[in-house]
C-alpha cells in the first residue's frame, strides 16, 4: 500500500474524529492548534507562512542525541540558554498556537510546480498560516511517508497510556529509533498530583506546552508497570529486522514494532506490527508474541532514571530565560550557571517542584 493524498485523508477519516474539508489545493484535516503543532513536529508538515519555505518546528524540539547523556544538541537549548521552545516561539510566531489549523496533504511532482501552486493559494487565502502542507514526495519510493507512519503509531500508543516520541535519542553507533514509547510510573504519579496529563498517554513535547494549553484532567490513568517499547518505520521497504534487533540488543525495550502500511506479518515473535488495512484504512496493530529476550549491556533502571531527567528538561521549556534564572536562584541562591550546573540542577529537582513553579507563570 502506497500512501498518497487520497489515502492519507482516508486514514484520517477512518481513525480520527477530526473534520475533513475541501480547500483549493485539496482536501484537508481540521485540527486544534496543539495537535497541529505536534503533527508538524513529527511529520515536518509546514505552516504556510511563506509559499517558498514553510515553517516547521521539526528538529527544533530536540534535547540530546544519545541516551544516558546530557549534552545538548542545538534545539530547545543552546548551551545553557533556552532557545527554540514552544513558549519562546509563541512570542515570535503567534499563529502557531492561535485558532484551528488545516492539514493538507499535497503530492509533489516537482518543486517548481509545488511553489507555483502554493504561491497562488497563498496570495488568495485570507489566513494562509492556518494551513499546514504535508509533502507527499512522489519521486521517492514509498512517497517519503515514514514521518506520517511515525505520527500514526505515536497517536495509537498515546491511547494505550504511553509517553511517546519519534526519532528518539539512543546511541550514535546504534542509530535513532523512529518511535519510542515509555510508561514511567513515577512520572505519571507526579503529574497526577497536579491533575495534568493523567487521563491517557501523551507526546513528550506536551510537557513543554503546559503553559500554552490547558492539560488538566480529572480522570486518572489505569495503573501500569514501567515499560519501554521501540519501533522502526518504513514505507519504501519492509525490511526492518536488522535495525530493530540492534535496538533490542541494548536490553532497554520490551519489544520492537515493525511500522509499515502493508506489513502485518512480523519478522520475529519479538516484533509487533503496525499497519493499515488496505480496504477500510483502519489501523491494524498485532502485538508481539513474546517479550525481548535480550538482556543487553545497559541497565533498564538507569534508563528509567535518565528518561525522567529527560522529561524534566521538557518541563523546563515552559519558562523563558529570565524565569529559568529566577528558578535556579530560588533553589540554589545563585543566578549564574553553566550547562553542567544546569544539568546537575535538573537531576536534583523533582517534577513536583518544576510543575509548581511553572503553574505560577500561567
Amino acid at each position: 500500500m502506497e500512501i498518497g493524498s487520497k489515502e492519507c485523508i482516508r486514514i484520517f477519516k477512518a481513525n480520527f474524529d477530526w473534520e475533513i474539508i475541501d480547500t483549493k489545493i485539496g482536501q484537508g484535516v481540521v485540527m486544534p492548534p496543539k495537535e497541529a503543532f505536534i503533527f508538524s513536529i513529527v511529520t515536518g508538515a509546514g505552516y504556510l507562512d511563506n509559499p517558498l519555505y514553510q515553517f516547521t518546528p521539526k528538529g527544533l524540539m530536540k534535547l540530546f542525541y544519545n541516551a544516558f547523556d546530557y549534552k545538548f544538541v542545538s534545539g530547545i537549548f543552546e548551551n545553557a540558554t533556552l532557545k527554540h521552545t514552544p513558549y519562546i516561539l509563541s512570542k515570535v510566531k503567534p499563529f502557531l498556537f492561535n485558532g484551528s489549523k488545516i492539514i493538507v496533504p499535497v503530492e509533489i511532482e516537482t518543486e517548481l510546480k509545488l511553489q507555483a501552486t502554493l504561491k497562488e493559494f497563498y496570495s488568495c487565502t485570507k489566513n494562509p498560516t492556518d494551513y499546514l502542507i504535508l509533502r507527499i514526495e512522489k519521486s521517492k519510493k514509498g512517497n517519503g511517508m515514514e514521518g506520517f507512519m511515525e505520527y500514526l503509531v505515536s497517536e495509537f500508543f498515546k491511547t494505550k497510556g504511553f509517553i511517546v516520541e519519534n526519532q528518539i535519542p539512543l546511541a550514535h553507533a546504534i542509530g535513532s529509533p523512529d518511535f519510542g514509547g515509555y510508561h514511567l510510573t513515577q512520572v505519571f504519579d507526579s503529574l497526577k498530583k497536579h491533575g495534568i496529563l493523567s487521563n491517557k498517554g501523551f507526546h513528550i513535547i506536551e510537557l513543554s506546552l503546559l503553559r500554552l494549553f490547558d492539560s488538566s484532567s480529572d480522570v486518572l490513568q489505569k495503573e501500569m508497570p514501567n515499560a519501554t517499547i521501540v519501533g522502526e518505520a518504513k514505507t519504501s521497504t519492509t525490511i526492518m529486522q536488522k535495525q530493530l534487533n540492534k535496538y533490542l540488543e541494548t536490553g532497554l525495550f520490551e519489544f520492537g514494532i515493525e511500522i509499515h502500511p502493508s506489513k502485518s506479518k512480523p519478522s520475529s515473535d519479538e516484533f509487533a506490527t503496525f499497519s493499515i488495512d488496505p480496504t477500510t484504512f483502519k489501523i491494524i496493530y498485532n502485538p508481539s508474541k513474546v517479550k525481548s529476550v535480550y538482556t543487553g549491556k545497559y541497565s533498564k533502571s538507569d534508563y528509567y532514571c535518565w528518561l525522567e531527567d529527560y522529561m524534566k528538561f521538557y518541563l523546563l521549556a515552559n519558562l523563558d530565560n529570565d524565569e529559568l534564572s529566577n528558578f535556579y536562584f530560588e533553589v540554589t541562591s545563585n543566578r549564574r550557571f553553566s550547562q553542567i550546573d544546569l544539568v546537575n540542577f535538573i537531576k536534583s529537582v523533582s517534577i513536583d517542584k518544576l510543575v509548581n513553579f511553572i503553574s505560577k507563570k500561567k
